[in-house]
């Protein structure tokens, strides 16, 4: 059974050269075409490459199948070029089943051998089922500093290395040029602090016809959830045993953001960006002058609308100190191997080659996220794109945790309960402090 090439570190950015060479070869060669006879043969062919067939999961980040034409499949064709022993059957696995799809998968030994991981792979962790990387990343002098720094802490558990860091991105503030000129103020800046937000929202909400200067969707746990950060509170203790979020300045957020929707009313009713075309697309159609977004939003915007004049820039800035008072959304992919997977370093070859420079951009970058190396620009040319990767230090992650979907739920209904008017900030925010708490007791018990 042939293995793959094991990849040096001397190896692994040189390798990566060549990909664009191999990329323009036809990519329907087979990794396992039968060896041409040597002379002298008396007409036997040689046996053909034993292939190993490796399993790949991951969720869309397209539309359902579009990944996989665009961006997956054209990448690892290269791949299998660049590792002849080694073959990749990889599957999208729909969002709305991927926790549970894994779960059953691990607890039977049929996870696959390279896997996607988000926030929720500690419990996968605990159980077992992620193979521990230290020792390949020791073994072939991986370089850690390949990768930004930050982008390793979330696939690291208490000390040990279980994932690459593979996507990484974030929410930045996005904004309408056309509709800030129409209000008087300049396309070409977009507000500073969140006073300034306000004045603009409130300037351009005055030009009517349903326009408002914000918008979001009322149970977006990702973006609602950034408010309180943003005037100094945090959603948890440093050991994340308690939710703290209903502390004096995390109950400063989100007054404010009550504010917006029912004091000021400069966003969009949230019984209206709930339901379609949502928020991002009252954006889209010139309804929104501004709102808070995955980066990867900038590329919908643009290929439905090419002619939409879009300004991206970090959010306007609340009191608390630093980063925190411009917090937007942050989530690190990564990439991991089953620990009981019956190919490990065929698995590594895999990771590892992934992330070289050009297979990380043939597909992340098709996808429009930002690069997890500060060797590799996707976008060098692309200013909103550029903008939206200088934001990244005002991103805030999420615990990655196993409970990490059920606090979602909880969070997402309680925010939304109050954006709808159906309970008051107080409520809204106690109730949910007092779920998540007895969440984190049953989920240590």
């Amino acid at each position: 059974m042939a293995t793959g090439t094991k990849l040096s570190r001397r190896s692994f950015l040189a390798r990566s050269a060549t990909v664009a060479g191999v990329a323009t070869l036809g990519a329907g060669l087979s990794a396992c075409a039968p060896a041409v006879p040597a002379a002298g043969d008396e007409g036997g062919a040689a046996p053909a490459m034993e292939v190993v067939t490796l399993t790949m999961w991951k969720g869309p980040h397209k539309a359902a199948g579009d990944e996989t034409k665009l961006c997956a499949q054209p990448t690892l064709d290269v791949l299998e070029e660049m590792l002849p022993g080694i073959s990749v059957d990889f599957s999208e696995v729909p969002w709305g089943q991927y926790n549970e799809k894994f779960v059953a998968a691990f607890a039977a030994d049929q996870g696959p051998d390279v896997s996607y991981q988000t926030e929720s792979f500690p419990r996968f962790v605990n159980t077992g089922h992620i193979m521990p990387l230290d020792d390949m990343i020791e073994a072939t002098n991986f370089d850690r500093s390949y990768f930004y720094e930050r982008a390793w802490g979330p696939g690291t558990y208490d000390g040990t290395t279980y994932s690459f860091p593979w996507i990484i991105g974030g929410s930045n503030l996005f904004w309408n040029k056309d509709l800030f000129e129409q209000a008087g103020h300049d396309p070409d800046t977009p507000p500073d602090t969140v006073e300034d937000f306000l004045s603009i929202s409130q300037d351009i909400t005055a030009l009517g016809e349903d326009i408002y200067g914000f918008g979001g969707h009322p149970a977006s746990w990702h973006e609602n959830g950034q408010w309180p950060r943003r005037f100094g509170g945090h959603w948890f203790n440093d050991d994340l045993t308690e939710c703290i979020v209903n502390s004096e300045e995390a109950y400063d957020g989100w007054n404010f953001l009550n504010a917006i929707y029912h004091e000021y009313e400069i966003a969009m009713p949230g019984a209206i960006s709930g339901q379609e075309p949502g928020a991002g697309g009252y954006f889209r159609d010139g309804k929104i002058a501004m709102i808070t977004a995955q980066n990867v939003f900038a590329n919908s915007v643009r290929s439905e609308k090419p002619e939409f004049r879009l300004g991206a820039s970090r959010m306007a800035t609340g009191p608390a100190e630093g980063p925190r008072g411009r917090a937007c959304y942050g989530g690190v992919g990564m990439l991991a191997i089953a620990a009981k997977t019956e190919h490990p370093q065929e698995s590594w070859d895999v990771i590892e080659t992934l992330v070289t420079p050009d297979l990380l951009t043939s597909w992340i970058g098709c996808l429009g996220f930002m690069s997890v190396s500060p060797h590799v620009n996707f976008y060098p040319d692309d200013e909103v794109l550029t903008t939206a990767q200088t934001t990244l230090e005002y991103t805030f992650f999420w615990p990655y945790r196993g409970w990490i979907f059920k606090f979602w739920d909880i969070e997402s209904t309680s925010i939304e309960s109050f954006i709808l008017g159906q309970r008051t900030v107080e409520e809204a925010v106690e109730d949910m402090v007092v779920q998540v708490n007895d969440m984190l007791r049953e989920e240590e018990a």
